[in-house]
């Protein structure tokens, strides 16, 4: 970390794990950038953390000309980052897509990912962390559908969310093999968490099962959800790049995240759906 106030973007951090990494980065002495889908959402979680040095952001992240917006407003406004948390995440039970005709949950768990992290490359700081929330659901694909992304035809919504996760994953892995600096690239497995990301926009009976699922012993906080991103962005020896990690330490991801050629081909999907092509000459060395 920089002898100066580190500073920690957080995307998805109005509630849930994101604005619990949000608290507890502050707690830990950071400038957090606390991202929320639109600047009213933002503030208002701000406003819980005051005591802290927060700055709310925003940017709807399934519109890529807002996840544009906003790496502009960072990149002028914001000091370098330390830290950049891909945190936002959506669960669809029926099938939605954006303007770009982009299946939803691709778009804001991966596809803003991609585009964001390499919009903000040029303003991260030496031996920048970048972590990526994944999931344990990505074990639930065999790989990527790249002959119906959108899933046309078989949407279900575990399918779709565990194939962001998937894709989340081999970003962090194509990311760390790609890159030419001293970047640190994690992938992390929160675990089984009490959030409402299937209650928001879901159909009764989704949302009912969420409910009785948050419910279930075992289940963890929004905290000790967060406790392995925290983790990550704060030990003083910087982490191995590369890795998936789970109750903070790194663990195997499940075979179908290995495959070289299928990261390189969503990598070169997710340059021609954002119409981004990382300049790995651009990054901070």
């Amino acid at each position: 970390m920089t002898e100066s106030t580190p500073t920690a973007l957080v995307t998805g951090a109005t509630t849930g794990i994101g604005l619990a990494t949000a608290r507890a980065l502050a707690a830990a002495g950071f400038h957090v950038l606390l991202h929320g889908r639109t600047l009213e959402k933002a503030r208002r979680a701000a406003a819980e953390l005051s005591r802290y040095r927060v700055t709310p952001v925003y940017a709807d992240l399934a519109r890529r000309a807002e996840v544009v917006a906003l790496a502009d407003r960072i990149r002028a406004e914001q000091p370098p980052l330390d830290v950049l948390v891909n945190n936002a995440g959506v669960w669809n039970s029926t099938q939605e897509l954006t303007a770009e005709g982009v299946e939803l949950t691709f778009a804001v768990n991966h596809l803003a990912v991609y585009l964001l992290t390499g919009l903000l490359r040029d303003h991260l700081r030496p031996r920048a962390r970048i972590i990526c929330v994944a999931s344990d659901s990505h074990r639930q694909v065999r790989g990527m559908r790249f002959d119906n992304l959108n899933l046309d035809g078989s949407y279900h919504g575990l399918r779709s969310y565990a194939q962001s996760k998937l894709a989340n994953v081999l970003y962090c892995y194509e990311y760390d093999h790609r890159k030419q600096d001293d970047t640190i690239v994690c992938a992390v497995q929160p675990g089984l968490v009490q959030t409402d990301i299937g209650i928001k926009g879901n159909t009764w009976l989704h949302r009912l099962a969420w409910r009785v699922r948050r419910r279930m012993s075992g289940n963890k906080t929004p905290e000790e959800g967060a406790a392995t991103v925290v983790f990550l962005a704060t030990v003083k020896e910087p982490p191995p790049s590369g890795l998936y990690w789970d109750d903070c330490r790194p663990k195997q991801s499940y075979a179908s995240s290995y495959d070289p050629v299928e990261a390189r081909r969503l990598w070169e999907v997710s340059e021609r759906l954002t119409g981004f092509t990382y300049d790995w000459g651009a990054g901070r060395q």
